[in-house]
């Protein structure tokens, strides 16, 4: 069993011992139950198309590490938001979560394992930023095959917002992610009234 992941720009690759992957992660245990399902994503066009169920479960701070003993790099203070993908169609080529762009966030990578597919690439990106993505190369997560385990750490809880797969057409559904706690958004708060009142001053 492998993990990967990126933590302030820097890959870090860990072999451990873990559960059997092989399994649905939505039915692996110990995760958020109102935030623990599979979303279908479908769409096509002029004979591009897209097909493919994204399993996803998110685990309250510590319960990750339940699961997947000694995956979670957060040492068991974040919640750990967890997808898989399931292909039923042409090349997945990848997967993003939307972020608003202000949630508190730590590390970013996958838990593999046989039989599973493995992201060639998976960070953080836009300005704030606003998604999490894994990136697959073409022929890598093929029709009937199954991705690893994609995870990012957050210390905010979750909600619900947009995410897409692509493959050689794109779907976008609402699956969970964070939200920044009330305490968080009343700072932010201030902190724009304070730039408003600096900037009428």
């Amino acid at each position: 069993m492998t993990r990967n992941t990126l933590i302030f720009g820097l890959i870090i690759y860990v072999v451990s011992a873990a559960p059997a992957l092989g399994m649905k992660l939505a039915s692996v245990g110990g995760s958020i139950p109102e935030f623990t399902g599979s979303q279908h994503f479908e769409g096509s066009l002029i004979g591009f198309t897209v097909s493919a169920d994204v399993d996803y479960a998110v685990f309250a701070p510590g319960a990750f590490d339940t699961a997947f003993p000694g995956q979670d790099l957060s040492g068991g203070t974040d919640y750990v938001y967890a997808y898989q993908i399931e292909n039923l169609d042409t090349n997945v080529l990848f997967l993003t979560v939307g972020l608003q762009g202000d949630e508190s966030l730590g590390s970013i990578g996958f838990v593999g394992d046989a039989g599973l597919v493995n992201p060639n690439a998976f960070l953080f990106v836009g300005n704030g930023p606003t998604a999490a993505a894994w990136d697959f190369y073409p022929g890598q997560l093929t029709n009937g095959k199954s991705s690893a385990v994609l995870f990012f750490t957050s210390a905010d809880p979750p909600e619900v917002d947009s995410a897409t797969v692509v493959a050689s057409f794109a779907n976008s559904q609402s699956i969970p992610s964070p939200v920044p706690e009330p305490a968080s958004l009343a700072l932010l708060g201030l902190g724009v009234l304070a730039a408003i009142r600096r900037n009428q001053g």
